[in-house]
């Protein structure tokens, strides 16, 4: 079965948890597509913290690309069948994009996880909910910190 599985990230810890969770379920014939979407309200409120659009998208390529790395290292070393995965990095509103994204995908991933309040979906993800053209996964994850060394882990 080839199908097209986009998985949305972002800088956040938590996701390799949900690209992990992705390339869990996704078969060696099917394609992997992490997508990041990028603006500048996002990057950097009011100010332009890049001297151009072309260098913002250069590091949001870079963050993806790192991403994909750490999230398939381990996993084909230890022998698993490996699985396309490659960045798609665009810049634009995050809802627009996902659900543009899910046209002509098998299904859409999105880590769900709402800061101010846990169980309840953001706006993003009602958003691609209900404009996706694929079925959509919201992975559901949580984000721990430890005081003691300031590193945060996520799990599903």
């Amino acid at each position: 079965m080839n199908r097209k599985i986009v998985v949305a990230v972002d800088d956040s810890t938590r996701a390799n948890a949900v690209l992990s969770w992705a390339l869990d379920h996704a078969n060696p014939t099917d394609e992997v597509v992490a997508l990041a979407v990028w603006n500048l309200g996002l990057a950097g409120g009011f100010e332009n913290p890049f001297s151009s659009l072309n260098e913002a998208q250069i590091k949001a390529t870079t963050r993806v690309n790192s991403l994909i790395e750490r999230a398939t290292r381990g996993r084909w070393a230890d022998g698993e069948p490996s699985v396309s995965v490659h960045a798609d990095v665009r810049h634009g509103d995050t809802a627009t994009e996902l659900v543009d994204a899910s046209d002509g995908a098998d299904l859409l991933v999105l880590g769900n996880c709402h800061y101010n309040r846990p169980g309840q979906l953001g706006s993003v993800a009602k958003a691609t909910l209900y404009g996706a053209k694929c079925a959509v996964v919201l992975v559901p994850v949580q984000v721990d910190a430890d005081a003691e060394t300031g590193t945060m882990t996520a799990t599903i």
